[in-house]
């Protein structure tokens, strides 16, 4: 499928491409334009858009008084809300993104990803293909906080740091 959002890619602009390139739809296609030339664009392509900051269903919104960034809002349409690390992991974008002074300690590893990879990139592609394995090795680790919460005495049990790694890799395959 062909999604478009605005160029210039920051945290939430790519959390998002992330979220659904691993959850939603693993073939998906991303382009990155003007925020003026999205509607034109997804008239004649079809193109499913996102974090447009026009106010379409996936994009930035607000309930009962606290502010929610597009990756809350594709969590929720795509029914992604059970998988605890990426609850986690929602906090902490909608942290990075939203707020100007990030209450989750890992969003601003975020913001620094999101600010420090365009500037060594020459597209928003390339910046999406530096800053996944980020947010790949983040949500890992997410998993890992979950899953040594979940199993605190059986890993307690495990003598070395082998036996417990593998008991958490093990234990991802089930989240």
């Amino acid at each position: 499928m062909l999604w478009v959002t605005r160029d210039y890619v920051h945290v939430d602009r790519v959390a998002c491409p992330w979220l659904i390139k691993r959850f939603v739809d693993k073939k998906a296609q991303f382009i990155f334009l003007p925020k003026e030339e999205i509607t034109e664009f997804v008239e004649k392509t079809g193109a499913i858009p996102f974090d447009t900051g026009t106010g379409i269903e996936l994009d930035h919104f607000e309930r009962d008084g606290v502010k929610y960034c597009t990756f809350d809002s594709i969590i929720e349409k795509y029914n992604l809300t059970e998988d605890p690390a990426l609850a986690k992991l929602r906090k902490i974008v909608r942290s990075g993104d939203t707020e100007r002074e990030p209450s989750e300690k890992l969003a601003y590893g975020l913001e620094a990803v999101a600010s420090g990879a365009p500037l060594l990139c020459e597209s928003d592609h390339d910046a999406l293909e530096l800053e996944f394995p980020f947010y790949d090795i983040l949500y890992a680790y997410l998993q890992r906080e979950v899953i040594l919460e979940r199993y605190k005495k059986e890993i307690a049990e495990l003598k070395t740091r082998g036996e417990r790694r593998n008991f958490i890799k093990e234990k991802m395959k089930e989240l």
